[in-house]
């Protein structure tokens, strides 16, 4: 039995050393994931915050839309007004 002794001491000391390892690996890669899952949360709500402004935006140019629409048929009429005023006078060029 002496004669196994240092083989099962070397035995048992790579098996803890193993165990270890794998407890190491363990933590390792569970921080490592945990790290990964928090950027991808960060990224999602970047994307959420991204995608509103987005709609805001798409809102605004909207209304900007609506207002030169409105603004060009007033001046439209602004300038039918004049060459009326003038007496049917028109120096533009059309």
């Amino acid at each position: 039995m002496r004669e196994y002794a240092p083989i099962l001491i070397s035995a048992a000391a790579l098996i803890f050393t193993y165990y270890q390892y794998l407890r190491n690996s363990h933590r390792e890669d569970t921080s490592q994931m945990t790290t990964v899952l928090i950027k991808l949360e960060n990224i999602a709500e970047g994307v959420t915050e991204i995608k509103s402004d987005v709609r805001n935006m798409k809102k605004d140019v909207q209304d900007l839309r609506e207002r030169v629409a409105k603004v060009e048929a007033s001046a439209s009429s602004a300038h039918k007004r004049l060459d009326t005023a003038l007496g049917g006078r028109s120096d533009r060029n059309e």
